[in-house]
């Protein structure tokens, strides 16, 4: 009786340390916690008196930045470098900081940042119902002294903040952000074959550099670079970037080509830009008067094709030419080559430079372009050494919804010898398809 009375005392013993051990390490209820974070995160975001820089990559678009500043009646003031009324209006809206999955950010009124997530592809070009797959909802991962860093509730992007400084702050306020977003703009509209060297002296290599300052879901605002390797192949990479007041940020961590981690653009003096690496190093950003790199070249290395979206015809389309793509376009609803009536449709152009072929998938849609009905034509071809192509049918546009309405350009293709070429507009470099036989038919395509 005595050893079962001193196992009983034992055990009572064991439990009261346990449950005082634990009361020790958990001192305060969950709730309490809770509400420590979200004044954490409030008083970080309100307190910063002159505001925020801030960048987000998009999960199916480019990367867009920001200014933004956070008072403590939950209002918001902001601009964002989508279009030249946000990069030069304040945009107001409301904020709220509350716990959920951790302590979420949440932009609770419409706002620039919502453009990125509007459904109606009219807004800024995002896809139809889900416009760029970007958030209004962010968790908070971390901060230090003078950042902090939030992650994007469904799409899992980094909303990156960094404070801004006074003088920051009155140029974004002065309407600066579009002043330099169009100084930068306007360089490459100068300088239509940018490029920067790697290596020195004989070794030297120019590589190009494309920044794509259009909203185009697939390629726009991203930066691309294209130049030959020490062995003299080809190589090409693509990343996301925002506009800053100085040039552009490179987004992700930076581009890496070449072994060298690029991440950002930035003006060296008034009219000089330079390439900066994440060393430090600085490379001058040149001009050549020609392209670096022939169009052609870059089939199936760059580029994997071009596009002609719904209804566009691009800058540098002839009117000849602009007839032709608009047989496509324009007969999209019902009439006598056609009994359907199609709300989008597009003519891709797919490259398989290995078997010498190109495909043109002309895509007609009864939903927005959310699902497509393809009708494809396929070619081989021969080129010759001054990029001059000739086009053989091996497959005519097959029995599908488009198989009428393509009939111009697939006659086009195999009536003519032709070239591609580049065609930069504003900036944007398009791709050109221009008839030997016929130089005043020439069409523009977005590159892919």
């Amino acid at each position: 009786m005595k050893r079962l009375l001193f196992f009983i005392a034992l055990l009572s013993v064991l439990i009261s340390c346990k449950k005082t051990s634990y009361v020790a390490k958990f001192d305060k209820l969950p709730q309490e916690r809770a509400g420590e974070q979200i004044a954490l995160v409030l008083n970080s975001l309100t307190s910063a008196k002159d505001g925020w820089i801030a960048s987000l990559p998009t999960a199916e678009g480019g990367g867009y930045g920001f200014y933004v500043s956070f008072d403590k009646e939950q209002n918001v003031i902001m601009y964002g470098d989508m279009t030249d009324k946000s990069a030069a209006e304040a945009g107001k809206s409301y904020f709220r900081v509350k716990q959920d999955m951790g302590t979420d950010l949440i932009f609770d009124t419409y706002n620039y940042i919502s453009m990125l997530n509007d459904p109606d592809d009219g807004v800024l070009g995002g896809e139809s119902k889900i416009g760029f797959s970007s958030d209004i909802e962010f968790i908070y991962d971390r901060s230090t002294a003078d950042s902090i860093i939030f992650i994007g509730k469904k799409f899992r992007q980094p909303f990156k903040l960094v404070k801004a400084t006074a003088a920051q702050r009155a140029i974004y306020e002065a309407g600066g952000y579009k002043t330099a977003i169009d100084k930068f703009k306007n360089f490459f509209i100068d300088n239509q074959n940018p490029y920067i060297e790697l290596g020195a002296g004989a070794e030297a290599r120019k590589i190009g550099i494309t920044p794509n300052t259009t909203n185009n879901l697939e390629i726009g605002k991203r930066i691309d670079f294209t130049g030959p390797a020490a062995d003299g192949k080809i190589s090409s990479a693509s990343e996301k970037f925002n506009f800053t007041l100085d040039g552009l940020s490179i987004l992700n961590n930076g581009l890496v080509f070449q072994g060298i981690t690029f991440v950002k653009l930035d003006w060296k003096d008034a009219t000089t830009l330079a390439m900066y690496d994440a060393a430090g190093k600085e490379y001058i950003v040149k001009n050549s008067i020609v392209p670096l790199i022939p169009l052609s070249q870059l089939w199936g290395t760059k580029y994997s094709g071009m596009l002609s979206e719904f209804k566009t015809i691009y800058p540098g389309t002839s009117a000849s030419g602009a007839v032709i793509l608009n047989y496509f376009h324009n007969n999209l609803q019902p009439n006598p080559l056609n009994p359907y009536s199609f709300n989008y449709g597009r003519i891709n152009f797919v490259w398989s430079v290995v078997n010498k072929r190109l495909t043109i998938n002309a895509h007609t849609s009864q939903s927005n372009g959310a699902n497509t009905w393809v009708t494809a034509s396929v070619y081989s071809y021969t080129t010759d050494d001054k990029g001059v192509y000739k086009f053989t049918l091996l497959s005519p546009p097959s029995e599908g919804y488009a198989g009428k309405i393509i009939l111009k350009l697939h006659d086009f293709i195999l009536a003519n010898h032709i070239t591609f070429d580049y065609h930069i507009d504003n900036g944007v470099v398009y791709g050109k398809m221009t008839s030997v036989e016929d130089p005043s038919t020439v069409m523009t395509f977005m590159l892919q």
